[in-house]
């Protein structure tokens, strides 16, 4: 195409209301829209902005993609574009500059009427837009000049300085009914200011509600002398009236009004009084000299509704003013100002009642006056995206450059103050009063001390719903007002008007225009919610809030598009409050209470070792009346409490009661596990290398798990979110002896990146050069997307801007996340040449703060807790394997994900509410150069993986598997409160049919086997009630047999491993011929070490039958059978039910000389159920 036409100054601002109103009431994603910077047109504009991110989006009506570049992505939808806009005519595929934005309100309106054609519309949609924007058009030529607004009070210049308006409304700025003539004299964004006309009306036709016993004065002086003139000794008969001026020639004109005005009835005073000006509403304006609003009635169409004041509107806000004054509410609220309505008044003149009507506000001192600002005013930015906002903040720290990093500290500090003066009161207030307030941007002026927020002023007392229940008795408000609400209706207008419309547009203005972001804003709101004290119903609420995954947003456009304004339409959208936490959000840890942490550290490593062993059958020993025994030598021998369990014969030690003898001596001891295994050396038959290495991994883990018992979270684990329970339970491995060696951490480094015990890191970002590193993405996902998870437009400035200081060009690396023990430990270390040959440059960059999850190389996002998950390629040694990440396992991870995800979704018998939730790896890079050193290979990777979060639907909540075998930190059961509310019988009931059957239908149905161990699942639940599983880590987790497959069509090309990698780890590989190896697979991760332990868990704590346990599974498994006959062949190919099930040793493979997969052959507990009803 020819050169790019940019939008101007005035109208590009238009195209980001439009779009952004759009995009946010259809619930489009634009980050889903993001696309790679080459394909865009728009490329060649902004090449040297590598923070600019491309976007595309089709209108399908019209068959056009528009393509658009961002400066700003909002998280909340207030997103700031450049401005520069192309289309592209897919009929014939032209592109041009798009600079008028009535094409694009074009597009927007064919797609609406495309989309909703089934539903009554308004017609004249497209030209009440063409009206706002001819409207805001004439206000940016005919506003006032520089010289004229620097002469306004501050107060004014906000109340008159909004020229766009909300920036979520398409017709902010339409009306229908003023002249261009009457937009000049009465239009606030152009300093207007004039008397008001009076009439007289007679007192018999005067309808008046008051809030206050005593009814205020509020007609100047001066206008009842003009008055007293005019009328005589008939002015005690008289009510005046004032009315504005468009609206007096109205009335004067109208019909109705005529036989009244020729029998005097109504008596026509003209222009009188001070003069006033209008504020942001156009029709209410400020009485300087009365210090007083008077909100106005003018028959004129202002964005969609006529700007009279019918009755029923004045009695809901005098209402509300009455118990505003008569709960005294500003006294018990000292952070809290509400301007109540003092007088409104009316005619009886049916068909002028709305016209007529009048409403006299309470106002404000000139000294408070002098620091109030009305908010919409202060954050509606000019055309150098300054806002006046930023003035005042800069007060409060006047030599702070608040585009600097270094003022992040000072604005979050700022921010939590606004959040103490304006969320938390008003929380509090709708919690204890039941009052909820609509505090958007026009309603709400905030006074400022020294440039802090220092008092939250409200008005419009329309706008406030009070629910009856929630507030003392009030006999003077009418049972039927129309200012009674219910307490859900009421809570969704707080949480929209006050959060969305109001917090959220402030956080949005105040990260465009310094150097802080959104996210850190939304992290110090929640941070500052949390920290304060509140009252026991404000907690509540709070909670709440904070707690919701989603918050209601009012749809402006389509309330438009239907005339629904009266009934609107809300969506829902996420809630940032939730979205966003930092470190500072986690719940602290503390010392725990059990001082003898270190013997229970030991007793479980020595327990599971011995439980491990015998099972394996290393050496000999006897059982009998709940004991067990062996000897270790002629003359010593072990004791313990023991139990056999149903589930896989499995013996369970009682490690306090391990006692040795020793006969020549003569004593009974406790052995400690230097001891133990220094006796075990003489029974089992080894390798002694490998038996020392074994012993080495044994002494740590008890050693580090005696560390992680020191501290514990000082809430239970059960009340906290899933990303705190992934990381705080402590079980780990249920049945690998070195269940936590982590052999390569030191104790300070455990302290540090424990998923127990850390408390968040940031990760080492480096350029890795394209030429040393392989990216594989998902189909779902592109760079730009990928990097968007990660960083902010800032960021990515600063990055290019860093790498240009070391004279590459950006676009030739790709950035990388790696753990900063690995960079410390390995990477700075042995991968010299590559930095400094450029090939990895470290990146001074922080990006977001990291949990580890169970598996510590894993990593959650804490600072947005719906994006990526990072797992880390670490040289660390846990449960005796090493956690670098095989090059060819992270090629195949977005591949494979991506194929088991598209099973799943297409799978139709599956039910669409136990589903599981595919956590997909959606990209993985790995350096693909040839080693040189061993201690390289696999060492550079990482993989990218969704969070749960982006998949719970409200009222759901998430839990790690692992933890529905955890004792919580009140020595109760975690799931204690759920098995005590809903049965252990109906909760497991749920449990095996909605989260562990899927699991078995995606190997019968499709012939895929997950290596479903508990580490692998996570359950969806809605208050404790499975729901379904949660299903991750796929890049070394999934097997399957190519002609076993459903669809083996489907199966997407997988790089194999590498001799090298199968003689490291010879349980490493993808394809087998074997239906049997795939069974056991899926069992022995989901059989052996995730159900049985539960099953003996529930037996210990809840004393449930394990064969009654079984025999559910058996029964849920046949009725899958039953419900499905056409898999006939497929139950009998993959048989849950044979007799055996083969088992990994992981045990006796760590110190048996041969490296090779070792299993041994165990009966399979639903076929000794069989057995048993057989007998």
């Amino acid at each position: 195409m020819n050169s790019i036409i940019t939008t101007d100054a005035w109208s590009y601002k238009l195209f980001e209301q439009y779009l952004n109103t759009f995009f946010r009431e259809l619930k489009v994603n634009l980050e889903k829209h993001i696309i790679p910077a080459q394909d865009s047109p728009l490329f060649t504009l902004y090449a040297e902005r590598p923070d600019t991110l491309y976007f595309a989006y089709t209108f399908n009506a019209s068959n056009t993609i528009v393509y658009g570049a961002v400066q700003h992505l909002s998280t909340t939808g207030y997103h700031r574009y450049q401005r520069g806009f192309v289309l592209q005519n897919l009929n014939d595929n032209t592109f041009d500059s798009l600079t008028d934005p009535k094409k694009l309100v074009k597009l927007i309106t064919d797609e609406l009427n495309s989309l909703f054609k089934d539903k009554n519309q308004n017609k004249n949609l497209y030209s009440d837009i063409v009206n706002s924007i001819e409207n805001t058009k004439f206000f940016l030529e005919n506003k006032p000049s520089q010289t004229a607004t620097k002469a306004l009070s501050g107060f004014q210049a906000t109340e008159q300085g909004m020229l766009y308006g909300h920036p979520f409304h398409v017709t902010s700025k339409a009306n229908l009914g003023f002249s261009k003539e009457d937009m000049k004299k009465y239009s606030p964004e152009l300093g207007a200011s004039f008397q008001l006309h009076y009439f007289a009306i007679h007192s018999s036709l005067i309808q008046k509600l008051v809030s206050e016993k005593q009814p205020s004065h509020c007609i100047e002086d001066e206008v009842l002398e003009t008055a007293k003139e005019r009328l005589q000794d008939n002015l005690a008969n008289y009510e005046l009236m004032p009315t504005h001026p468009w609206q007096a020639n109205f009335l004067l004109q109208h019909s109705s009004l005529k036989k009244y005005l020729d029998n005097q009835d109504v008596i026509y005073l003209g222009v009188l009084g001070q003069t006033v000006w209008p504020t942001s509403s156009v029709r209410t304006v400020w009485l300087p000299q009365s210090n007083l609003f008077l909100k106005l009635s003018i028959d004129v169409r202002i964005t969609s509704f006529i700007r009279n004041n019918p009755m029923d509107e004045m009695e809901r806000a005098i209402d509300a003013s009455k118990i505003i004054i008569n709960h005294k509410i500003n006294e018990q609220y000292p952070d809290l100002v509400i301007l109540p309505e003092l007088e409104a008044k009316t005619v009886k003149i049916p068909e002028l009642e709305s016209s007529f009507g009048i409403l006299y506000r309470a106002g404000l001192t000139p000294e408070v006056l002098e620091n109030t600002r009305m908010l919409g005013g202060l954050v509606e930015e000019n055309e150098n995206h300054e806002i006046p906002l930023l003035s005042i903040i800069q007060q409060a720290a006047p030599n702070q450059n608040l585009q600097s990093k270094d003022a992040k500290e000072f604005i979050t500090f700022w921010w939590k103050q606004y959040v103490k003066v304006s969320l938390i009161p008003l929380i509090e207030l709708f919690a204890n009063k039941g009052i909820s307030v609509e505090a958007h941007m026009q309603n709400s002026l905030m006074e400022f001390k020294n440039g802090y927020p220092h008092r939250l002023i409200l008005r419009d007392m329309e706008g406030i719903s009070i629910v009856p229940e929630m507030i003392e008795d009030d006999s003077s408000i009418s049972e039927d007002s129309t200012v009674w609400f219910s307490q859900k209706d009421a809570w969704i207008f707080l949480k929209y008007y006050l959060v969305i419309n109001h917090i959220a547009h402030l956080i949005s203005a105040i990260a465009r225009v310094t150097a802080i972001e959104e996210s850190e804003l939304w992290q110090a709101t929640r941070l500052t919610l949390t920290q304060e004290n509140f009252s026991a119903k404000g907690q509540q609420y709070r909670d709440l809030l904070i707690n919701s995954l989603t918050l209601p947003i009012k749809a402006n456009m389509l309330n438009t598009l239907y005339h629904s304004g009266g009934n609107p339409i809300w969506i829902e959208v996420e809630n940032p409050i939730y979205k966003y936490r930092g470190a500072e959000a986690l719940c602290p840890l503390q010392p725990t209470q059990q001082t003898n942490y270190k013997t229970l550290a030991e007793n479980r490593v020595m327990s599971q070792l011995l439980e491990a062993l015998i099972f394996e059958n290393t050496f000999k020993y006897e059982f009998s009346k709940g004991q067990i025994k062996f000897y270790v030598s002629d003359t010593v021998f072990y004791t313990c409490a023991a139990k056999r369990h149903f589930s896989f014969k499995r013996i369970k030690l009682d490690p306090s009661s391990l006692v040795r003898s020793d006969i020549t001596l003569g004593t009974e001891t406790r052995p400690s596990l230097k001891t133990l295994l220094a006796d075990l050396k003489n029974i089992i038959e080894a390798d002694p290398v490998k038996w020392q290495n074994f012993n080495d991994e044994l002494n740590l883990t008890y050693i580090k798990h005696a560390q992680t018992l020191s501290q514990a979270p000082a809430q239970p684990l059960r009340t906290l979110p899933y990303l705190e329970q992934e990381a705080r339970i402590t079980n780990a491995h249920l049945y690998h002896p070195s269940f936590k060696s982590r052999i390569g951490f030191d104790l300070k480094e455990n302290q540090k990146y424990a998923p127990e015990l850390s408390e968040g890191f940031t990760v080492q970002w480096v350029a890795t050069h394209n030429s040393l590193c392989k990216l594989v993405l998902s189909e779902t996902i592109n760079l730009e997307q990928l990097y968007k998870q990660h960083f902010s437009e800032k960021d990515l400035q600063a990055i290019n801007d860093q790498l240009k200081e070391q004279n590459v060009d950006f676009k030739d690396y790709i950035l990388t996340p790696i753990h900063p023990w690995q960079w410390d430990k390995i990477i700075e270390l042995y991968y010299q040449d590559a930095i400094s040959n450029q090939l990895i440059i470290p990146l001074d960059i922080e990006g977001p703060t990291y949990l580890p999850q169970q598996s510590i190389r894993t990593l959650s996002n804490i600072s947005d807790i719906s994006a990526l998950s990072l797992k880390l390629a670490m040289n660390l040694v846990n449960t005796s394997t090493s956690r670098v990440l095989a090059p060819h396992t992270v090629q195949n991870a977005a591949k494979m994900s991506d194929w088991l995800y598209n099973i799943v979704e297409q799978d139709h018998i599956l039910e669409k509410q136990r589903k599981p939730v595919i956590l997909r790896e959606i990209g993985g890079l790995s350096a693909n150069q040839q080693i040189a050193l061993p201690v390289q290979y696999g060492a550079l990777a990482c993989i990218w993986r969704e969070s749960i979060y982006s998949y719970l639907k409200e009222g759901e909540s998430a839990t790690p598997v692992t933890g529905l075998m955890q004792v919580d930190t009140d020595q109760k059961p975690l799931i204690d409160e759920w098995i005590q509310e809903y049965g252990i019988e109906f909760w497991l009931e749920k449990l095996l049919s909605n989260a562990y059957l899927p699991i078995m239908h995606i190997l019968w149905c499709h012939g895929l086997a997950l290596e479903s161990h508990a580490q692998n699942m996570v359950l969806i639940h809605k208050n404790g009630l499975p729901v379904k599983a949660a299903l991750k880590d796929f890049h070394d987790g999934i097997r399957f047999s190519r002609h076993l497959l459903r669809e083996p069509n489907l199966l997407p090309n997988l790089q194999d491993a590498p001799k090298e990698h199968a003689k490291i780890n010879p349980n490493s590989f993808l394809e087998t011929h074997s239906p049997n190896e795939l069974r056991d697979f899926t069992q022995d991760a989901l059989w052996f070490v995730n159900l049985a332990e539960l099953a003996i868990f529930l037996n210990e704590h809840y004393d449930f039958d394990e064969i009654k346990f079984w025999t559910m599974l058996r029964t849920i498994i046949n009725q899958h059978k039953e419900a499905h006959p056409e898999f006939a062949e497929r139950y009998e190919l993959f048989n849950f039910t044979d007799d055996t099930i083969d088992i990994e040793q992981l045990a006796s493979r760590r110190f048996l000389p041969e490296i090779r997969l070792r299993v041994q052959t165990t009966p399979n507990p639903l076929s000794l159920i069989k057995e048993i009803e057989y007998e």
